[in-house]
């Protein structure tokens, strides 16, 4: 069980950085909405994706932060625990010290719970999570088996150094996919008497194959059941479902050859068919769907329309905001890290929490 505890840590630190990291990503995106950049929706992708990274590297970013820390403010501390203690400590804090220490002691009172098995209830929620992880485990399992099926079964049309382009009678909607060695965009095979939207299609997945939004995909897909149940992760891959298409729309537009309102109007009839055909699930992978759907759409015509305009701060944009996530992560991932018990302060703190429980003893007697 000792070697299960780091594990545990770890992966408490994780939900707590993912939690960081969409509060930084809700507000960003509060922030940007009131700019001009608040249609540029590849900005917001690339910016994302980095945000993304800098959750992967958090481990890295906060060694780099405490070290940068030492260096400037030497005998300072950038753990949010160990500056709550120095407060403690001076009297800015006024609560019990054995209360104090409880809360400081809460992650690591949960990891101890958990490993114990003492609290039935706190082990009966986790082998319910253990369960719901299993099963979507196996849910992406079942459905890699199916996709790659779907793609063995399809025709191949066109090839490319890197992309298979297929058709299928099977499919209803365009998808790219991702094989160990090469992409492959699978289209209906019904497309090929519509060239114009058969055009766009390939566009489109080419699009999401070149900006490598598959493995991003593909990526986010697989932790879903170690991450399921964390609202962070929910808000980040709604995100990321929903600009993915946005920014796809925008990077087709701007690519020679590529009319915007040509492209537009095809999304809009497109639509307007299937609605008419009575199959709206066919427009489930342009987010059309359900309630939100003239939303949506109403969403992607406004990127399309506003994607020519908008290009030219895309690299900057990408930088500014690259560079915030990674100093927020860095010390948001610093703070986070748990206390010494062999510092200073903590031995301070230890030593008031005895005195406590003793006057407390006194009393009692």
């Amino acid at each position: 069980m000792t070697a299960v505890k780091p594990v545990l840590d770890a992966y408490l630190e994780l939900n707590l950085v993912l939690a960081l990291s969409a509060i930084v990503w809700l507000a960003s995106r509060a922030l940007l909405s009131r700019t001009r950049l608040g249609h540029s929706y590849v900005v917001q992708l690339q910016a994302l994706k980095a945000l993304c990274v800098c959750v992967i590297l958090s481990p890295l970013l906060a060694l780099g932060a405490t070290s940068i820390a030492a260096q400037l403010w030497p005998g300072q501390t950038v753990a949010f625990g160990d500056i709550a203690v120095a407060a403690y400590l001076r009297g800015d804090i006024a609560i019990p010290a054995i209360q104090f220490e409880a809360l400081l002691n809460t992650r690591q009172h949960l990891v101890e719970l958990l490993m114990s098995g003492e609290n039935s209830a706190l082990t009966g929620i986790f082998y319910l999570l253990a369960a719901t992880s299993a099963l979507l485990a196996f849910r992406v399992f079942r459905d890699a088996l199916v996709i790659r099926e779907t793609v063995h079964n399809s025709f191949l049309w066109r090839s490319s150094n890197k992309v298979d382009i297929r058709l299928s009678d099977r499919v209803s909607v365009p998808f790219a996919v991702r094989g160990l060695r090469r992409c492959h965009i699978v289209l209906p095979s019904h497309l090929l008497d519509t060239p114009r939207e058969l055009r766009f299609a390939l566009a489109h997945e080419l699009q999401h194959v070149r900006s490598h939004d598959v493995e991003w995909e593909l990526g986010l897909e697989l932790l879903r059941p170690l991450l399921f149940w964390n609202p962070a992760y929910l808000v980040l891959k709604y995100q990321f479902n929903r600009l993915r298409e946005l920014a796809c729309d925008q990077s087709v537009v701007t690519r020679k050859g590529i009319d915007a309102r040509d492209y537009t109007s095809c999304l809009l009839d497109y639509c307007a068919r299937t609605v008419a055909r009575n199959h709206p699930k066919v427009l489930n992978v342009a987010l059309v769907s359900e309630g939100k759907a003239k939303r949506v759409l109403r969403q992607r015509v406004i990127a399309l329309a506003d994607a020519p305009t908008i290009q030219s701060a895309v690299p900057m944009a990408f930088l500014g905001l690259s560079l915030m996530f990674a100093v927020l992560l860095a010390v948001g991932s610093a703070g986070m890290q748990q206390t010494q018990d062999w510092s200073h302060d903590r031995l301070m703190l230890s030593t008031v929490v005895n005195l406590e429980r003793l006057q407390a003893r006194n009393q009692g007697n």
